[in-house]
C-alpha cells in the first residue's frame, strides 16, 4: 500500500470514529447526563398528565372500632380518550338522566337552577355563584342566564334544549374549573359515589354508551353518623376563600375538614394523589402508562373515646330529655353531657342533643341548609362550645378556695335561718333552714347561705383564681374548638366594661352572676377533685399510618397543668362532702347504687325553667371516670343524675 492510500484509509478511520463518537456523546447526554430533561419533553408531546384521587386517613374509636373508614365505591366518568369524538355532550346528557332515574345523583356543582322555565341563583350557593362568576370573568350583577350563556358557548352546546344545556354546562364547568378540561386524558367527573344496584344496571348499558366507564374508588363511609358527629367533624368542598388560601396546596375540588377532628387533623388525614402519565398514539390509541408521583395515604386517627360509651351516653340525653318535657319542664328541648377518664382527662364520650346526623349530610345536598336554619342549632358542639350558668355544682370550688385560704376551718359553724343578706339591699335565698351547718351537711343540702357567706369571705378574684385553677374560665386543651366560658370577677367586669358589686361574689360562689361554664369544663373540674390534679384534656388516643402499622404520635402520658391545688387533706373534706352529697344529700337517688359516687347537684336560675347540672366522679375509693351533665332548662334535677346514672351502669355495670 502506498503512502497515498494509507493517509486516506487513515482519514476515513478518523471520520467514522468522530461520527461514532458523537453519537454516543449524544446518547450520554440523552440518557445519563440529562435525561430527566429529555424525558418531560417527550411526554409533554406525547402524553397527558393525570392525577388519581387522594386517599383521606381513617378515624377509629378507642378499640380499634371503625368510625369513618374507606370502602370501595363505584364511580362514572366519561373517558374522552375513547368517547366518539363530538358526541361528549350527548353523553354527558344521556348519563345523567340515567342515574337520575334510578334516584342516584350525579356530580351537580351548578349554582343555577331551572324555575317556571328560567335559569335562576340558587339563594343557598351564594360563595359557589361568586366562583362561578369569578371564572366566566364577568360582573358582580350579571344574571343566571348570562353565565348559562357564556357556558354554553364555551362548551358548545347551545342547540341542546334548556334542561339538557344546564347538564352539560354543570359537568364541563366542573372540570374546567379544575383545570382538566384542557387535558384529554383526564376523564369527566359524572358521579363519584353510584349505588351497586346502579353500578350492576349500567354495566349491561355500557356496550351503548362508548366512553362511559364505572371506575372502582375508595369512598369516605361514615359508619354511624349519629354516634359522635360533634367530635368527628365533617368534610366539605372548599369556599373560594378556603381555595386562595390552599391554592398552592389543593385542587379546587378536593374536599377538606370544616369541623371536629376532620378539620383539626387536615393535615395528618389528608392524603396526596398521585401522577401517571398517559402516552398515546397519533390516531388516540393508549400505547402505554408511566407513574410519575406515587400516591401517599393519609394517615389513621384513634380517638379516645369509645363507641358503646359513646352510645349510652347519647340515647340516654335523649330519653332524659325528653322525660323531663313530659314532667312540665317545657322548654327542655336540648343538654350535653361529658365523660373523662380520671387518669388522664381523655374524653371517653361526649354527647349532644340536638343533633345531626354526617350520613345524610354526606348524601343529602339539602340536609345542611336545613340545619343552618334549624333554630334548635343542632350544629353546634354544646358538650364542648356551649356555656350555661353552672349553678350549685360549682360549690365544691367555694369550699376548696375557702379552706385553702383559711376563711374556713374544716370544723366551723355557720347558721343558715334561710336568707343571706349581709348586704345592704340585697338578700339571697335558701332552699331551706338549714341552722348551725357544717362544710359536710352544707355541700349536701346545697345551702345557699353557707356558700354566700364563703364567697363574701373569698372575694371574687380571688374565688377566681381557684375556679382557673379547677379549669373553669379557661380551655381545657382539647384539640378541636371549645368556648372559654366565663367567671365572674371584678377583672372580667373591668374589661366588659360592666359595674362589679360586692355581693357579686356571692353570687358567683353559689354559681349564679356572670360566671358560665362548658360541660367538658365540669367534667375537668369533677376530674380535678377526684385526682388532685389537672390535666389537659384530649380527643385523640394516637396517630398511625394508612395501614395502621407504625404510630407517630400517642397521648399515653397526659400533659399535666396543674398540681397542688389544693392541700391533700382539705381536699378529702371535700370529697367527702360531695360523697354525702349521693348518701343523705340532693343525689341521695345514688345511696344504694352498686358504685359509689361522690357528685353535686345543681340548678341555674334562667329565662323560663331552671337550667339542671350534675358533676360526679366514680369510684369513691379509687376514681376513673368524672361525668358532667347539662340540661338546659330541666328544671327537675332527677334527669340530669338520672343520665349519670345510665354512663355509670354502662361503664361498670
Amino acid at each position: 500500500m502506498n503512502i497515498d492510500n494509507k493517509k486516506r484509509s487513515l482519514a476515513v478511520v478518523i471520520f467514522v470514529c468522530t461520527v461514532f463518537s458523537v453519537f454516543i456523546i449524544r446518547l450520554v447526554d440523552w440518557q445519563i447526563i440529562n435525561s430527566d430533561y429529555y424525558n418531560k419533553r417527550a411526554l409533554s408531546s406525547n402524553a397527558y398528565i393525570i392525577k388519581s384521587a387522594a386517599v383521606r386517613g381513617e378515624i377509629f374509636d378507642s378499640d380499634g372500632v371503625g368510625l369513618v373508614v374507606n370502602k370501595i365505591g363505584y364511580c362514572v366518568i366519561l373517558d374522552r380518550l375513547t368517547a366518539p369524538r363530538g358526541k361528549e355532550n350527548k353523553l354527558i346528557v344521556e348519563i345523567t338522566k340515567f342515574i337520575e332515574k334510578t334516584n342516584c345523583v350525579w356530580n351537580d356543582t351548578l349554582p343555577i337552577t331551572i324555575s317556571n322555565g328560567k335559569f335562576v341563583f340558587i339563594d343557598e350557593k351564594q360563595s359557589q355563584i361568586k366562583d362561578l362568576k369569578k371564572f366566566l370573568k364577568i360582573n358582580s350583577e350579571a344574571s343566571a342566564s348570562d353565565c348559562i350563556g357564556i357556558l354554553s358557548k364555551k362548551f358548545v352546546c347551545s342547540s341542546f334544549n334548556r334542561d339538557d344545556r344546564r347538564r352539560i354546562c354543570s359537568i364541563l364547568y366542573n372540570s374546567a374549573r379544575n383545570g382538566e378540561l384542557n387535558t384529554k386524558a383526564a376523564p369527566l367527573i359524572i358521579s363519584e359515589n353510584i349505588s351497586q344496584k346502579l353500578m350492576l344496571i349500567l354495566s349491561e348499558c355500557l356496550p351503548n354508551l362508548p366512553g362511559i366507564k364505572i371506575n372502582k374508588t375508595l369512598v369516605r363511609n361514615y359508619c354511624s353518623g349519629d354516634l359522635a358527629p360533634h367530635i368527628i367533624g365533617y368534610i366539605s368542598s372548599m369556599s373560594s376563600e378556603e381555595y386562595e388560601k390552599n391554592k398552592g396546596n389543593y385542587n379546587i375540588d378536593e374536599k377538606i375538614g370544616k369541623s371536629g377532628i376532620e378539620a383539626a387533623f387536615e393535615q395528618k388525614l389528608r392524603g396526596y394523589g398521585g401522577k401517571k402519565a398517559i402516552q398515546l398514539a397519533r390516531n388516540g390509541d393508549i400505547i402505554g402508562t408511566n407513574d410519575i408521583v406515587e400516591p401517599k395515604y393519609g394517615n389513621s386517627i384513634f380517638l379516645t373515646i369509645s363507641s358503646k360509651l359513646q352510645r349510652c351516653a347519647s340515647e340516654s340525653l335523649v330519653k332524659n330529655i325528653k322525660s323531663a318535657y313530659e314532667k312540665g319542664a317545657h322548654g327542655c328541648n336540648s343538654g350535653a353531657v361529658v365523660v373523662l377518664n380520671v387518669r388522664d382527662f381523655s374524653v371517653l364520650a361526649a354527647a349532644n342533643y340536638p343533633t345531626y346526623n354526617l350520613l345524610e349530610l354526606d348524601e343529602n345536598r339539602n340536609y345542611y341548609s336545613k340545619l343552618l336554619q334549624d333554630s334548635s342549632l343542632p350544629l353546634l358542639n354544646r358538650a364542648f362550645s356551649g356555656t350555661y350558668l353552672p349553678g350549685s355544682v360549682i360549690k365544691p370550688i367555694t369550699l376548696c378556695a375557702a379552706l385553702e385560704t383559711g376563711v374556713l376551718e374544716p370544723d366551723e359553724m355557720i347558721n343558715c335561718n334561710g336568707a343571706f343578706n349581709f348586704y345592704h339591699g340585697y338578700t339571697l335565698r335558701c332552699m331551706g333552714k338549714h341552722g348551725n351547718i357544717n362544710l359536710i351537711k352544707a355541700i349536701a343540702k346545697s345551702c345557699n347561705v353557707f356558700f354566700a357567706e364563703l364567697g363574701r369571705r373569698i372575694g371574687g378574684s380571688e374565688f377566681a383564681k381557684f375556679a382557673k385553677k379547677f379549669g373553669l374560665g379557661i380551655k381545657t386543651g382539647l384539640e378541636i374548638t371549645e368556648s372559654t366560658g366565663t367567671l365572674a370577677c371584678p377583672e372580667n367586669s373591668k374589661t366588659n366594661n360592666t359595674p362589679w358589686y360586692d355581693s357579686m361574689a356571692s353570687q358567683a360562689a353559689i354559681g349564679q352572676s356572670d360566671t358560665s361554664v362548658t360541660a367538658i369544663q365540669l367534667a375537668a373540674y369533677a376530674a380535678t377533685i377526684a385526682s388532685g390534679k389537672r390535666f389537659k384534656t384530649h380527643l385523640v388516643k394516637k396517630i398511625t399510618n394508612y395501614s395502621l402499622t407504625n404510630t407517630f404520635s400517642s397521648n399515653e402520658i397526659p400533659e399535666l397543668i396543674e398540681s397542688n391545688i389544693i392541700n391533700e387533706e382539705k381536699l378529702n373534706f371535700v370529697r367527702s362532702a360531695m360523697q354525702e352529697v349521693a348518701i343523705s344529700g340532693t343525689a341521695s337517688d345514688f345511696k344504694n347504687f352498686p358504685i359509689k359516687i361522690a357528685g353535686k347537684t345543681g340548678t341555674a336560675q334562667n329565662i323560663g325553667d331552671d337550667h339542671t347540672t350534675f358533676i360526679c366522679y366514680a369510684p369513691f375509693e379509687n376514681p376513673e371516670i368524672a361525668i358532667a351533665v347539662i340540661l338546659a332548662n330541666g328544671k327537675y334535677s332527677i334527669n340530669s343524675k338520672n343520665v349519670a346514672k345510665d354512663i355509670l351502669n354502662c361503664y361498670f355495670l
